[in-house]
């Protein structure tokens, strides 16, 4: 009876089929273009000395995080690559680049113009990873751009010209970032790691720290981002809300993560967290593949005062995108406890939480929120997790989830499994409000532009849960009909599972599809009609759509 009366839940669910629209994949994926470009191989690079290095550099939280190595390299539309005529269609451009051993590649554009209609795109070798499209809203000013990384050490560029576009493209590639320790567990000299290797007593964002806080946490951590700085060094930054609450993009980060870096070529990563979260068990925490990425920001203030920049991305939050514009707090009152939300050694998102209460001080001349611990101040540092290199400019959540400060620097770090209950120091968001005489160095003439008047503000959620699954423009599934497989691209649930059944309502398989590109076989069934019923894990909002296998 269960069986027959899921079935008629799913049979009745309003089954339609998505139609092949390959929007989210490049171009030449739909045509009979061959798949391989001779790559523009780059020599080797010698790790040892790097790796030497960062040992030294990473326990300075007020560096910036180093995980990959800028290699110039320059060549446009014209020098470098091959150009395809589709009939009737447009013209294609292609360019790969190897660099060895990479574990990923971003890239670096030094003169960025599309004509409108006209659209960018990267991927790897396998064409397991893909980036988000690039197109004409990616035009700015200063013509500068950076790529977040595709997984791999090969990686294709692809700009597609639609026939009915006149206008001229100018595209230049100036650099790439040569990516040796982020992305994925890969063995390196001496040991290194990719992905997991933020310290062992780290707690993932999804474990729970508290009661008084868990439901506050579910929000504001989706105003966590993971921040590449364009130079193969990064940091962490949130998202900020203000008084005109209109879900202006403002970027909230540490003053020194300007150090060497052009925010043009800045990009950003949210809702990167692990599906499967570890709590300082030592294990490591399960990847999650996403495009919830963007690409391109306009410095607006900073200041050392309190170690903070502000930017805004060149681009609005996609309405799809279930993130939030955090809140804030400028009374600079003391907390009752706060909250960081990270990414440490730019790893998977990280929750620390410290009891005792953070209190004023001054660090060489940077005003700074202390959580004190065994060799500065009072207490013993965070009661859960902590923070690490990569957390730089990670906000400080009061008791009330409003932020009050970005992480400036400590040596608070793991001890196994246990935190080593030494201090950290974040820059104070009410120091911050009024640091400097122009807006060009201070928070308030930003983000309270109606000049309210207001001390306090709440986070600011992109999109409230409805009952609903909303599909438009954040799910394609393709081919259809298939014979072997059938790919599933989601750019908007970051906790999005599955489950096949046949036609008389019984489960073949199941699993997740939270990555934003993600296949399911079906090579082993037999002809026929399915049903791919998919459920968003967090509003619990599902659809059905209709699968046909055909050979």
């Amino acid at each position: 009876m269960k069986i027959k009366l899921l079935f008629s839940i799913l049979f009745f669910a309003g089954l339609v089929c998505i139609a092949q629209n390959r929007e989210e994949s490049p171009m030449s994926w739909n045509t009979q273009l061959n798949r391989n470009v001779a790559p523009i191989e780059l020599p080797p690079l010698e790790l040892e000395a790097i790796i030497r290095e960062d040992s030294i550099n990473d326990l300075d939280k007020s560096l910036p995080w180093r995980y990959g190595i800028e290699r110039p390299i320059v060549f446009n539309l014209n020098t470098s690559g091959e150009w395809s005529e589709i009939p009737n269609i447009g013209r294609i451009w292609r360019v790969a680049v190897k660099s060895p051993e990479a574990i990923n590649i971003s890239i670096n554009f030094e003169d960025f113009n599309l004509p409108e209609g006209a659209r960018l795109q990267m991927y790897n070798a396998d064409r397991s990873d893909v980036s988000r499209i690039f197109s004409h809203a990616q035009n700015s000013v200063s013509s500068n751009i950076g790529s977040w990384y595709i997984n791999g050490d090969l990686i294709y560029i692809e700009y597609f010209e639609p026939e009915y576009v006149t206008a001229s493209a100018s595209l230049q590639i100036g650099s790439i970032i040569h990516g040796y320790r982020l992305g994925r567990v890969q063995d390196l000299v001496g040991g290194q790691k990719g992905m997991n290797d933020a310290g062992a007593c780290n707690y993932d964002v999804n474990c729970p720290i508290g009661d008084d806080f868990d439901s506050k946490k579910d929000i504001v951590k989706k105003t966590v981002a993971l921040l590449t700085l364009g130079n193969g060094y990064l940091c962490s930054a949130a998202l900020v809300n203000n008084t005109n609450q209109d879900k202006t993009p403002f970027l909230l980060t540490a003053n020194h993560c300007l150090d060497n870096s052009d925010p043009s070529l800045w990009t950003v990563r949210f809702n990167w967290m692990s599906p499967s979260p570890e709590c300082a068990t030592g294990e490591p925490s399960a990847d999650l593949q996403s495009n919830f990425t963007m690409s391109g920001s306009t410095l607006l203030a900073n200041n050392e005062l309190s170690d903070f920049a502000l930017v805004v991305m060149n681009n609005d939050i996609p309405s799809s995108w279930d993130i939030s514009f955090g809140g804030w707090d400028h009374t600079d009152t003391n907390p009752e406890f706060e909250v960081g939300i990270h990414h440490p050694n730019g790893d998977i998102m990280k929750i620390c939480r410290d009891d005792s209460g953070a209190v004023k001080d001054n660090a060489n001349g940077t005003e700074v929120w202390l959580i004190g611990g065994v060799s500065v101040g009072s207490g013993d540092g965070w009661e859960i997790g902590t923070t690490e290199s990569g957390s730089s400019g990670s906000p400080l959540f009061d008791q009330n989830g409003r932020i009050i400060g970005q992480l400036y620097a400590g040596q608070s770090f793991c001890d196994g499994l246990e935190n080593n209950n030494d201090y950290d120091i974040y820059g104070r968001f009410g120091v911050s409000w009024n640091a400097g005489v122009t807006p060009e160095t201070r928070l308030r003439d930003w983000l309270d532009p109606i000049n309210s008047g207001q001390t306090t503000l709440g986070t600011l959620q992109n999109i409230l849960n409805t009952q609903e699954f909303d599909e438009i423009g954040k799910l394609e599934i393709y081919p259809n009909p298939a014979s072997t497989e059938i790919t599933v691209i989601n750019s908007r649930y970051p906790h999005l599972s599955y489950s096949l059944f046949n036609l008389v309502g019984q489960k073949l398989m199941d699993g997740s599809v939270s990555n934003t590109m993600n296949t399911i076989s079906v090579e082993s069934f037999a002809e026929g009609v399915y049903f791919l019923y998919l459920v968003d894990d967090e509003s619990k909002s599902s659809i059905t759509k209709k699968i046909v296998v055909e050979r």
